[in-house]
């Protein structure tokens, strides 16, 4: 794993950028003043877990697709997904609550691109249960059958104990995640390199490795930063105009320009 943790205090400009703006805009999330915004639309999935894009979506029900959309409004959906509209697309679920990792890793080699060798500041998502282990996480075993009821309950308990380990000491958790207020947003913060970018590894557990997309990434110099809220349907980045333009008109991402301002509201 190549990152080290480092200190909440890494991620203080965000907090003092984006304290007093409206909670339903862009900047929010993004400081204002980049040269330009961009919203990168999550992908549902259908029954053989394909990626569905918003504009399939929109295009099925005639629906013009804009900036500010949330993708229960594309689908004519309420917000547990149930259709109210007798033209609803009812062919997915509600989009995935991160970027798949092949679309991570196209937007990752945009942002390297951008940005050079420099060092990069990532933020997870402090909600994940396998950072701090404990009883949030409990696992299903199957009895041996050439074992005692003694003998299976130890190796339970065993196997248990192993799966409750946090990935993360305290000592490298340090004085806890980044708060930027409102329920969820709350993330550890690390410093890595261009390759965990890319393809981030953040713990091998007993439940296998976890490599999670993360919530939020700016490099050394500030020059863009990203952001996807816990449980939305898009990520958002603001930055240099080249960068944004090139996030735009890479077929392999689904993204719209926004401005610092637009109101996107909050889906899932």
């Amino acid at each position: 794993m190549q990152f080290s943790h480092v200190s909440a205090d890494y991620g203080q400009w965000i907090l003092d950028a984006c304290a007093d703006a409206d909670p339903l805009t862009v900047t929010a999330q993004i400081p204002v003043g980049y040269e330009r915004y961009a919203r990168i639309l999550h992908p549902a999935l259908d029954e053989d877990d394909q990626q569905v894009r918003w504009s399939t979506v929109a295009a099925s029900r005639n629906h013009v697709l804009t900036a500010a959309d949330l993708f229960e409004t594309v689908a004519g959906l309420d917000s547990q997904g149930n259709p109210v509209t007798d033209d609803a697309w009812v062919e997915t679920d509600l989009p995935l609550d991160e970027l798949p990792a092949n679309q991570w890793k196209e937007l990752a080699l945009h942002l390297i691109q951008a940005s050079g060798t420099q060092n990069y500041v990532l933020g997870l998502w402090a909600g994940y249960a396998f950072i701090e282990g404990g009883e949030r996480i409990q696992i299903e075993m199957e009895p041996d059958p050439a074992l005692s009821d003694e003998q299976n309950a130890a190796a339970y308990a065993e196997a248990l104990a192993e799966a409750q380990k946090p990935a993360f000491s305290a000592e490298q958790l340090g004085d806890g995640p980044l708060d930027l207020g409102g329920g969820y947003r709350n993330y550890h913060l690390v410093q890595a390199d261009a390759g965990f970018l890319s393809d981030p590894l953040w713990a091998k557990t007993a439940a296998g490795e976890q490599r999670q997309r993360p919530a939020l990434v700016f490099p050394a110099d500030r020059s863009w930063m990203l952001s996807t809220e816990p449980y939305d349907d898009c990520t958002l980045i603001g930055g240099p105009a080249a960068l944004i333009e090139s996030i735009l008109k890479d077929p392999g991402l689904e993204a719209i320009e926004v401005g610092q301002f637009t109101r996107i509201g909050h889906s899932n």
